[in-house]
């Protein structure tokens, strides 16, 4: 009994001096190579860590290897940054952030995480400095898990500046107008023979939006841009679109009709929300035929009588009208020229102008959503949706395609 009690116990010594050998094995075979490789890139360096603490997975949850490096006083010189908001890209193994950010004075501006960072607009150019802490805090089996730390300075040298979206422009769109590194709150103006430009304000500056209508004189265009310290030329260059000509019915010549649509339009032309309020593509109103579009010659009788200044449809009576975009009601009623008519304001400038609706289920200040109900089609008018910035009226096919100036860098 006894040799086979030794002979248990010389066994188990055994067993634990091989598992300890290979779990010694493992452990010394368990390098820092299995620490994330990718860091942050802050413009266009990419960061570089003063400190870390990671815990590398050697045998499952039951034995973990610790890699770690007290962080440094280092500073990172990343030298001149010269947009209005150099972008943090963080690595995708980082799961959450910690970041603060100090003026040339030492005083704290920002407080949070990678978010908060993106957020800020620097109200002034000098030096800054930054430091991140990026954690991985779950990961998937054998991945380590602990954090990098970052410090770098950089110097905003912001030098303000006007870029259009496109130097070239087809009768009928739009051209979006981005004024940035502008640090003192001025507010922009321009010049030009296009049409007045809304502004919203942006990151860092501002943005507008230029109409160029169908009867926009073809070849280039000067903008001159005022805002603060800038003072700025550029050319938008005007392509001729081709019209069709549509055939399309006499209109009855109903008296007073011109003096009460311009008493209950023309207004709502200067006024309006500075804030906008559509995000992604239009959407078409009704889901019928297109009778003219946008810039098309109508004659009445083999004369032509005007232009399309929004798609007319070939829709019949009764059709729902929904909202081509989100807006606010600015106007709701009938008019003896158009019918049912709802305007909707979408902000910085641009509204929908519906013409031809038989009963409005909408009122004025009410609040809408993209393709919420407007009311229905009637018999005797054509339905119409006029696409405008101020006065101008612009071509919705492309608000409705995404190619409008419209949709231009709309996360800024």
């Amino acid at each position: 009994m006894k040799k086979l009690l030794l002979w248990l116990v010389m066994v188990v010594v055994m067993l634990a001096v091989l598992l300890g050998g290979a779990g010694y094995a493992m452990y010394a075979m368990t390098g820092d190579d299995k620490l994330p490789t990718q860091h942050p890139t802050l413009g266009d360096t990419e960061l570089e860590p003063i400190g870390y603490d990671w815990s590398v997975p050697v045998l499952g949850n039951v034995l973990n290897r610790t890699f770690e490096q007290p962080s440094t006083l280092t500073v990172q010189k990343l030298g001149e940054m010269t947009e209005a908001a150099p972008e943090l890209v963080l690595p995708d193994w980082a799961q959450r952030t910690t970041l603060t950010l100090k003026d040339s004075t030492g005083s704290v501006v920002v407080q949070g995480d990678a978010a908060a960072f993106a957020m800020y607009a620097y109200p002034k150019n000098g030096s800054y400095e930054l430091t991140l802490t990026a954690y991985r805090n779950t990961a998937d089996p054998g991945d380590a898990t602990g954090w990098y730390r970052y410090c770098a300075s950089y110097t905003m040298n912001i030098q303000p500046k006007a870029v259009l979206s496109s130097e070239r422009v087809s009768q009928g769109g739009v051209a979006a107008l981005v004024i940035t590194g502008i640090l003192d709150g001025s507010e922009p103006t321009v010049e030009t023979d296009l049409g007045d430009v809304w502004f919203r304000p942006v990151t860092g500056g501002y943005m507008g939006y230029i109409p160029v209508t169908y009867n926009a004189e073809g070849g280039p265009h000067t903008l001159t841009v005022t805002c603060g310290s800038l003072t700025q030329e550029l050319t938008l260059n005007v392509m001729q679109s081709e019209a069709k000509t549509v055939d399309v019915a006499a209109e009855a010549d109903i008296p007073g009709a011109a003096t009460e649509y311009k008493n209950a339009i023309w207004p709502l032309y200067t006024q309006g929300s500075s804030e906008k309020l559509w995000q992604g593509n239009f959407a078409s109103p009704v889901p019928s035929a297109i009778l003219a579009d946008y810039g098309a010659r109508l004659r009445t009788d083999g004369t032509i009588t005007g232009r399309a200044t929004g798609i007319n449809y070939n829709a019949a009576a009764g059709t729902a009208v929904t909202a081509p975009q989100a807006g606010t009601v600015v106007y709701a009623g009938t008019l003896a020229l158009t019918g049912g008519t709802v305007v909707i304001d979408h902000g910085c400038g641009v509204k929908s102008y519906l013409f031809g609706l038989d009963a409005v289920k909408v009122q004025r200040g009410q609040s809408l959503a993209r393709g919420e109900e407007l009311g229905a089609t009637s018999e005797e008018h054509t339905l119409i949706w006029e696409l405008r910035i101020g006065s101008k009226s612009v071509d919705p096919a492309a608000a409705l395609t995404g190619s409008s100036g419209l949709l231009y860098r709309e996360t800024m």
